[in-house]
């Protein structure tokens, strides 16, 4: 997805780019997936009706060549109608699109565009893929998937996009192709691992397989009645019988409701400190998972309601800017919104203008947010390996 931090007020949307076979000789799929939700959207009112339109386009180039025509391109134009506002607000896509490239083996260059024709903002990203059949036999990339049904899994699947998975699943599954051209009926064995952000090890599987097509589909199938929300990442490892292949891939479970910033709710009541009063919070710490996060929602749906605000604006703004801090402020043994600056930005926001002064001979190196809307500035003086406040 991009980076939330840094796109604020933009049409944010997510997306898949996914390498996979085609059973036509030599060729492989670029597989492109994308949705944005609706509350990414601009909706403009015509008569008793809000619509939103955007366009999406995806062109594929020989790679570093994006300035030439495209080897190949697809493009479409959506636009969602609704006399529904609460529609308008929903963090929930209304379709998801996907468009498919047949190439052949080479390195090229992706570039997916949206453009909010309401709102005239586009964002855009490029990516550099490349195909190869070094190996035989080869896997494809993994892809998160959902389903309902074991019987019909190939027809009853859903991607998810991003690889974000809704806590109320019970199971989600990773799906690869596993393609080759002479070892038919040859068995293998797969090995595969959850692992969290500390590194331990939540989910471990192993199992034996034969290959009884060209183009085998695989799956991996992950009970998640265990797993708290969070940023996990699997390992894969195939065996067969002259060779091994090993991929990984990340997937984060979240809550459907809550900012995609949040990746632990117990860090996320702490971090609103700034919010409230530490003994107004003390008795929350206590709480189990469910109960949190039931606080947790209880406590910014009736914020947002109270100052007349869409669901979940605020607190995607007051998340963002602890993310951002995070990114960008954090030094040794200090998490980014703790510091001086964190602090500033997850209370104030961002300053209207920013002035930065280098080292010279009779000051060290300090930097001025300004914040003309409120009539102040703050000074931040560079002292042990960060920037504190001086004023």
């Amino acid at each position: 997805m991009f980076d939330e931090t840094y796109t604020t007020g933009l049409p944010v949307f997510r997306y898949n780019i996914v390498r996979l076979f085609n059973e036509k000789d030599g060729y492989f799929d670029l597989n492109v997936q994308t949705e944005i939700t609706n509350e990414r959207l601009h909706f403009l009112k015509k008569g008793s009706e809000y619509t939103s339109t955007y366009v999406i386009s995806v062109a594929v180039f020989e790679r570093g060549k994006t300035n030439d025509i495209p080897l190949s391109q697809k493009s479409e134009k959506t636009v969602y109608s609704t006399k529904n506002y609460s529609e308008t607000q929903l963090n929930k896509s209304n379709k998801k699109h996907n468009y498919i490239f047949s190439v052949p083996e080479g390195s090229y260059s992706v570039v997916l565009l949206i453009t909010d024709q309401n709102s005239k903002k586009e964002f855009k990203v490029k990516k550099e893929i490349e195909f190869s059949l070094k190996e035989d036999p080869a896997i494809s990339d993994l892809q998160m998937v959902s389903w309902n049904d074991d019987d019909n899994f190939l027809n009853d699947y859903t991607p998810n996009i991003n690889n974000i998975i809704d806590k109320k699943n019970s199971f989600t599954g990773a799906l690869f192709e596993i393609y080759s051209v002479d070892a038919v009926n040859v068995s293998y064995s797969i090995e595969y691992k959850i692992i969290d952000r500390k590194g331990s090890i939540l989910y471990h599987d192993t199992f034996k397989d034969i290959l009884k097509d060209n183009l085998h589909y695989q799956v991996l199938k992950i009970p998640l009645d265990k797993f708290n929300i969070g940023n996990f990442k699997i390992e894969l490892k195939v065996d067969f019988p002259e060779t091994t292949i090993e991929r990984e891939s990340t997937f984060y479970l979240r809550w459907k409701d809550l900012s995609l910033n949040i990746s632990d709710i117990s860090v996320a009541i702490e971090q609103m400190l700034y919010l409230m009063d530490y003994d107004s919070l003390k008795p929350v710490f206590n709480y189990d998972e469910e109960q949190k996060k039931i606080w947790f929602q209880n406590y910014w749906n009736d914020l947002e309601t109270n100052l007349k605000l869409k669901k979940n604006s605020l607190m995607e703004e007051y998340y963002r800017r602890i993310s951002f801090a995070n990114i960008n402020f954090s030094v040794p043994l200090k998490e980014g919104w703790k510091t001086d600056m964190g602090k500033v930005l997850c209370i104030m926001g961002d300053p209207d203008e920013v002035q930065s002064y280098s080292f010279t001979r009779n000051s060290r190196p300090y930097e001025v947010w300004i914040y003309y809307e409120y009539g102040s500035q703050y000074i931040f003086d560079y002292i042990s390996g960060e920037f504190r406040l001086r004023k």
